[in-house]
């Protein structure tokens, strides 16, 4: 299992593109989405731009939390979704 500094959960366009530049600038990555296919769709486009060894997906959040260092950080991306309104 890889381990990661960071951790994004949400990976609508702004989740996808965010997590892509943190891998870019050289962070490891572990990257969730509720419905698998985005975390499939980040992934291959991590490794069609050269960026697979720095961001991993998963497809279950246990797997994804295990994969961070800690302590751990994990910024939630759901465009003001269900993850963001009881915080409002």
């Amino acid at each position: 299992m890889a381990v990661s500094e960071i951790g994004l959960v949400g990976l609508a366009v702004m989740g996808q593109n965010l997590s892509l530049n943190i891998a870019e600038k050289g962070f490891p990555i572990s990257v969730y989405n509720r419905s698998y296919d985005k975390t499939e769709a980040a992934v291959a486009r991590a490794q069609k731009e050269g960026l697979g060894e720095k961001l991993s997906g998963y497809k279950d959040v246990k797997d994804f939390v295990a994969s961070l260092q800690k302590p751990r950080c994990v910024s939630p991306r759901d465009g003001g979704g269900a993850i963001s309104r009881p915080l409002r």
